[in-house]
């Protein structure tokens, strides 16, 4: 996982300009990536930029989460320069001491084409590759954004100053108004460095040379798109129950999501978690926590991180280090049923629960740079969304020791474990409740309209949040070929909300057949309301809505 930071401006020819926003950007992304940053500069000249020449500049950050020692970035060559933020987990052998990035980029040093490198890779990622045989630029987003790259401009039919794609936008850019847009759903585009010319008053003109593009295409390749969900109709109202096999295979196909999402982490120092789960109690993590125990040689912890917000920090109380009162919210009560279930039914592993507490006084402390790292994102819904990750991702906790003594604790793991994706696929949400109420149908165009949009939700956001401090967030639900499988299924498979905890009833009744019986019947809860972020907004009815934007500091 890395960060990365592209500049394309027209510079005078010889000349070096100070560039202090595009220093910004590339020192705000250097948090994404701790372990090593370099930066590549080209230049390109032709006839028609007199006196001018095009300045390339691809700064990239790296966290080092495969192979052997760090791969700094960017990869240069004799064919191209890559700069890679994703992770490989099919359709290319990595091996277990291997580097994808170094994989991907021998591939294209080997003169593959660039469609065919990424249609054939299932992973999250942010593409960036400088072609210098052909003197062009490709820049792409896999098909379901599950990373971040922002444009500046975000009208590209007049560039202007520069070309700009950036992992986030600092504050120094916000200040010097750079407006920015995500790329999502896989899209890219491509930019001819001869075909650029000078516009009016010297400006960078891109209007031949840039080819925008909304995906990779279906290609030959089933990574490249979301599949359509399975369009049938039960033959009756009273349609099949889920068999056994159906619950089996559920499991089977989840477990193998999780396990290629654990299985390439370094290992870690004794006693140190090799991941850690977004912990809220609810069914959509705690199986997941269950799945990662089955991944994870024998011996290592796994930590559930666990978030709950205050707008009154916890009075101490006599004989004890602080009162929990100031915490209970409900994502609190149900992480620790959550973790005692699983303690109960994997007695065997160490389970750390995490307990992240965030006062009133550190969220307002925190607020602008969360703004920073949400944007383009910019409601307040966005905002009570963004706090959770981010102090999730901060780490900054305490555990409950073996004595019932609470102890300081920093998260370690450079891995998060999500369980966003099953709501939009198995019917998690009220409104497929309601569509339900008007039948079969309706609730297969509505959960197919939920699958189809998670390119364009909240994914390359959810991404500059976890990110900004060093964590590398995967999805097991997500998984392309998970996808695919649950696309396959029959609707009343997966779920049948006409009854109450008939929602993700296939998640339901795996969690029953693990072993964890009062996770089976746990009710949804949105995070914000669940955690209590919700809470730091001065009106909460409008956060419910999602209306207000966030205002600045500065």
């Amino acid at each position: 996982m890395c960060g990365l930071t592209l500049s394309i401006r027209l510079v005078p020819i010889g000349a070096v300009l100070p560039d202090p926003v595009f220093d910004s950007l590339a020192l705000a992304c250097s948090a994404r990536g701790p372990d090593s940053q370099r930066t590549y500069t080209h230049y390109v000249q032709h006839n028609g930029l007199i006196g001018s020449q095009v300045e390339v500049k691809l700064v990239a950050s790296v966290l080092g989460l495969r192979g052997e020692g760090v791969t700094v970035q960017p990869l240069v060559g004799q064919r191209g320069i890559l700069g890679w933020n994703g992770q490989v987990f099919q359709g290319m052998q990595v091996g277990p001491d291997e580097n994808d990035t170094q994989r991907v980029f021998e591939r294209l040093e080997a003169g593959e084409e660039v469609d065919t490198v990424l249609s054939s890779i299932e992973g999250p990622f942010a593409f960036i590759y400088l072609d210098l045989i052909t003197e062009t630029l490709h820049f792409q987003l896999d098909p379901l954004s599950r990373r971040s790259l922002l444009v500046h401009p975000p009208d590209l039919t007049a560039v202007g100053e520069r070309f700009v794609l950036s992992s986030v936008r600092s504050s120094q850019a916000r200040q010097a108004g750079w407006e920015m847009r995500n790329l999502d759903g896989g899209e890219g585009g491509v930019i001819r460095f001869r075909d650029i010319q000078v516009g009016a008053r010297d400006k960078l003109d891109l209007s031949r040379a840039l080819v925008m593009r909304s995906s990779l295409g279906p290609g030959p390749s089933k990574w490249t798109c979301i599949p359509s969900i399975n369009p049938s109709l039960p033959d009756s109202t009273s349609a099949p129950e889920p068999s056994s096999k159906d619950v089996s295979d559920f499991i089977s196909n989840l477990a193998a999501a999780v396990s290629r999402r654990i299985t390439n982490i370094p290992s870690p120092l004794p006693e140190q978690a090799r991941a850690a789960v977004l912990f809220s109690g609810g069914i959509d993590c705690t199986v997941l926590a269950f799945l990662v125990h089955l991944a994870l040689p024998p011996g290592e912890p796994i930590d559930l991180v666990n978030v709950a917000f205050s707008r009154k920090p916890a009075e101490p109380s006599k004989g004890k280090e602080r009162s929990d009162e100031g915490w209970n919210v409900p994502d609190r009560i149900t992480g620790l049923e959550a973790v005692d279930e699983l303690k109960k039914v994997v007695p065997e592993r160490g389970w750390k629960f995490v307990e992240v507490n965030v006062t009133y006084a550190e969220a307002i402390e925190h607020r602008q740079r969360v703004i920073d790292l949400m944007y383009p994102a910019q409601t307040e819904m966005d905002l009570s969304l963004a706090f959770p990750l981010y102090f999730a991702s901060r780490g900054c906790g305490s555990v409950l020791t073996s004595t019932g003594q609470r102890t300081p604790y920093q998260v370690k793991a450079r891995v998060y474990i999500s369980g966003l994706g099953a709501d939009e696929q198995l019917g998690g949400y009220s409104r497929h409740r309601r569509a339900f109420t008007h039948g079969w149908q309706a609730l297969i165009d509505e959960i197919s309209l939920d699958t189809h949009r998670l390119p364009t939700r909240n994914l390359s956001r959810d991404d500059r949040i976890i990110s900004s401090h060093a964590r590398d967030a995967r999805y097991p639900y997500l998984d392309l070929a998970f996808i695919d499988y649950l696309a396959q299924l029959p609707m009343w498979i997966k779920c049948r909300p006409v009854q109450e905890g008939g929602d993700k009833q296939l998640l339901r009744l795996a969690a029953t057949q693990l072993g964890l019986i009062r996770t089976a019947a746990r009710a949804k809860r949105a995070m914000q309301f669940g955690t209590r972020s919700s809470k730091l907004s001065d009106n909460d009815a409008k956060t419910r809505k999602g209306e207000r934007q966030v205002e600045s500091f500065d």
